[in-house]
């Protein structure tokens, strides 16, 4: 005889099972409750919306604020205005007749009220606020205003050899260098001292590069090092925010220390040619820079012959070159006055320790420096601190009466005795330091 034997049902397919079915029965209890309090809700008993308004309009007229819903004679019903006081965020109901616009606690130009010290602007910008280093005027957006600051795409024909080795700069045939070209544009009509900064390391960490391109305003100067990944897009990026840029140069220091030399650096042992052909290739991974700056070079900048090469090639190339002012001696000014290269010495790094409190005394000097000479020049890397504090010390330099300037600006051309001017340096006194 044959027996059939029960079997006990499966855990796993009864779990299974009860899940569906409970997750079936919810969804058809938040359908029913949903659909009763769409045909017997009443709008009126909604809670209030918060509007936030970041411009007014000019003449004073108060924005045109929506209300989320509408009482049933037509009239907007209140909405809760976001107050920043001294003790901190407050709400307040505003009349609903004047649709009033909420106050974020901003001071623009104009205001007579005791709200935040309103940021630095352009000249020709009345109402402004900064945002992520820009001055956005009243009435138009960021993206409006990073693509009016943006500067000639690069590279420019006239100012481009094309070379086995790459693109390459060249004095122009009507007289056109890249120093002038691809600089900053500015004026300084009221003849205020300049502050200028380099901030440089660029294209290596993605996060710092961006933000420094973002974040800093367009008159901050970048560096970009030639190891780069798409070290052309970067620069390009940055010209579109509106910075100037320099290429960096590996230069020999005395020790390399845990750090791989770059396959092409300069070193002071080096002849001439190959120095030259280091040189090119280097200038050839990239357009659009108006000068170079050294990374490193303690060693290869005390060697007189190898700096004059140097800069007797840069010059004939119509470039800039910007000390960083991290070296203790340096043959990089008298090399410059022989040959008559656009050159300037920063006179300190900020971060060379990077701590709040020295980055701030560093600022602080090259505002006296700029008080004393008319001009200062600060270098310094791509930090998260260094960014940060510079964002706000910016901010400040305009009611201190200093203007902030592109490091194309504060560097000076010096022809050597007994030379003449040739239209090459007049376009670049011209082009480079404009108003300066």
């Amino acid at each position: 005889m044959m027996y059939r034997v029960t079997r006990d049902p499966s855990p796993v397919r009864s779990g299974l099972v009860h899940t569906g079915l409970s997750l079936l029965a919810f969804s058809a209890l938040m359908a029913v409750s949903g659909t009763l309090i769409h045909l017997t809700g009443d709008a009126s008993e909604a809670g209030p919306a918060r509007q936030i308004a970041l411009f007014e309009p000019a003449g004073g007229d108060r924005p045109n604020l929506k209300t989320r819903f509408a009482a049933e004679d037509g009239k907007a019903r209140p909405v809760v205005s976001m107050m920043a006081t001294a003790e901190g965020p407050s709400s307040a109901v505003a009349d609903s007749t004047e649709e009033q616009a909420p106050s974020l606690g901003v001071s623009y130009a104009g205001d007579d009220g005791g709200g935040a010290a309103r940021p630095s602007a352009m000249p020709d910008e009345v109402d402004t606020v900064r945002i992520n280093g820009v001055a956005v005027s009243a009435g138009r957006s960021w993206k409006e205003t990073t693509k009016l600051k943006a500067l000639p795409e690069a590279p420019i024909s006239a100012v481009t050899e094309t070379a086995p080795v790459g693109p390459l700069p060249r004095v122009a045939d009507d007289g056109r260098t890249p120093a002038g070209a691809y600089a900053r544009p500015f004026a300084n009509p009221e003849n205020r001292p300049k502050v200028a900064i380099v901030v440089g390391g660029l294209g290596i960490n993605w996060r710092h590069t961006t933000s420094a391109i973002e974040e800093l305003p367009p008159e901050i100067t970048l560096s970009f090092a030639p190891t780069a990944s798409n070290l052309q897009g970067w620069i390009d990026q940055a010209r579109k925010a509106g910075h100037e840029v320099l290429l960096e140069v590996p230069m020999e220091p005395y020790e390399f220390g845990r750090e791989s030399p770059h396959s092409h650096t300069l070193y002071g042992e080096h002849d001439d040619e190959r120095t030259r052909e280091r040189l090119e290739y280097l200038l050839s991974r990239a357009t659009g820079y108006f000068g170079v700056t050294n990374y490193q070079g303690s060693k290869f900048a005390t060697d007189e012959a190898s700096t004059t090469h140097l800069a007797d090639t840069l010059h004939s190339r119509g470039l800039a070159l910007v000390e960083d002012g991290s070296l203790s001696r340096s043959a990089f000014t008298t090399a410059a006055q022989d040959t008559g290269l656009r050159f300037r010495k920063a006179n300190t790094p900020v971060d060379a320790r990077p701590e709040g409190e020295e980055i701030e005394t560093k600022l602080l000097e090259l505002e006296a420096l700029a008080m004393e000479s008319g001009s200062s020049l600060g270098t310094g890397f791509a930090y998260p601190l260094t960014i940060d504090i510079l964002k706000e010390w910016t901010q400040s330099l305009d009611e201190k009466g200093i203007i902030l300037a592109p490091a194309s600006s504060v560097t000076q051309s010096s022809r050597p005795a007994g030379k003449s001017m040739d239209t090459a340096e007049l376009v670049t006194e011209q082009g480079g330091q404009t108003g300066g």
